[in-house]
């Protein structure tokens, strides 16, 4: 859906298994220039995402519980027959197809009750940003919207194939090179190597702070998906079900 002009900003929130500082989130606007990156608790989430005004937001956490859609008959029936269905039968059919597709992702149980408690923040936070008035995108008109994004997926398909492992320091420089590649202006994590010296080796004292931590390149990753969506329809894809919850990601590698 080209909704071009709407917004001026994009949000990416990650949501991840962190006691402390369970939220990172970022914003761009429509030039790909970051314009705030940060973390903490669901307060500091939902402190700044009431801060924004034409804003798409992409978080990257599930929008609903598991309404177990792969147990119907109807639904089964569209899933490949080499799948062991008995395996996946305890989780959404975006996570399915995700996993058909060969990324890892975290199963959503059916009850919020028997979630982890990332999860549990991450609904809560959907919860949040419907009060402030985020409409599910697309909406025609609400100046703030919403949507469920998946940071591990968007790299995947950035990438064109598997990423290095994440929250391991050549993964964020692989995803980082790879945010640089598609036009958000963030340092080049290429750099990195370039500055190190035998004496710093020795020393431990490696230019990490080059570096983006894998939470906030996975919130730049549904920052920058937002941003995508305002462009033609071929830029983004939608896998899940509406009953249960949908996933964007972008739709094509990038250029390398």
């Amino acid at each position: 859906m080209d909704m071009e002009g709407q917004f001026s900003r994009f949000i990416g929130v990650e949501v991840r298994a962190d006691k402390d500082y369970p939220f990172t989130y970022a914003a761009i606007d429509t030039e790909l220039n970051v314009r705030a990156l940060g973390k903490g608790d669901l307060q500091d989430a939902f402190a700044f995402l009431a801060g924004q005004h034409n804003a798409l937001a992409a978080v990257n956490s599930p929008l609903t519980t598991n309404k177990g859609l792969l147990k119907r008959e109807k639904i089964r029936k569209r899933l490949s027959v080499k799948s062991h269905l008995g395996r996946w039968a305890n989780l959404r059919l975006v996570e399915y197809e995700l996993l058909e597709r060969g990324v890892n992702v975290p199963r959503t149980p059916q009850s919020i009750e028997h979630s982890p408690r990332w999860m549990k923040l991450g609904f809560r936070l959907f919860a949040e940003l419907r009060k402030l008035g985020y409409a599910d995108y697309p909406h025609e008109s609400a100046q703030l919207q919403c949507f469920e994004c998946q940071g591990e997926a968007a790299f995947w398909q950035l990438l064109g194939h598997v990423p290095l492992t994440a929250d391991t320091l050549e993964g964020c420089i692989q995803r980082q090179v790879v945010l640089k590649l598609a036009g958000l202006q963030v340092p080049d994590a290429m750099r990195f190597f370039t500055e190190i010296t035998r004496h710093k080796l020795l020393r431990n004292q490696l230019p990490t702070e080059m570096v983006y931590s894998a939470g906030e390149l996975n919130a730049l990753a549904a920052a920058y998906t937002a941003c995508l969506c305002t462009g033609e329809d071929e830029e983004t894809i939608l896998i899940g079900h509406e009953e249960e919850g949908t996933v964007l990601l972008p739709a094509r590698a990038i250029s390398q």
